[in-house]
């Protein structure tokens, strides 16, 4: 969603517009809870993430834009606002994915049912609430990389 003309758009971090492949579960707010106050989940690696017990019904989506802050998602399934997810974050150049625990702050679908069925595909606005200390690093550096290709004209 672009800002519209003459305003400023106020966000903490930087975006970029990026494709991303994204899985991600439903989870209810006691699970992440839990995984908010786990110090190790903030310091852990994803395997032992895996191991923590999750949802079982994976979700698929793509990014529209990324920041350190939190992603824009496009998939076929709508999200009420205040949904928790646990997100798996395909980066190309990086040998895993990226897990963070995310809350939907915004959707074009409130209330996360169908309405209408002539509608296939719904974007949602995820903000980012806890991720590995090193996952976060990671997105950083994509962020970093991708402005400078695309700076340099998508080489």
């Amino acid at each position: 969603m672009l800002p519209i003309r003459g305003t400023i758009e106020q966000r903490k971090y930087e975006r970029i517009v990026s494709q991303l492949q994204i899985k991600f579960y439903v989870i209810d707010g006691a699970y992440a809870q839990q995984l908010r106050t786990e110090a190790a989940y903030k310091d852990t690696h994803l395997d032992k993430l895996s191991a923590s017990l999750r949802p079982s019904t994976a979700l698929t989506g793509v990014t529209e834009n990324i920041s350190q802050g939190g992603l824009s998602l496009v998939s076929d399934q709508p999200l009420a606002i205040g949904t928790m997810v646990i997100c798996d974050i395909t980066v190309p150049s990086l040998p895993r994915p990226l897990r963070a625990l995310a809350e939907v702050a915004h959707s074009d679908s409130k209330d996360g049912r169908i309405v209408d069925r002539t509608v296939s595909i719904y974007k949602s606005g995820l903000k980012i609430i806890a991720i590995n200390k090193d996952d976060l690093t990671r997105i950083e550096n994509y962020i970093i990389d991708e402005k400078i290709r695309q700076r340099q004209g998508g080489k």
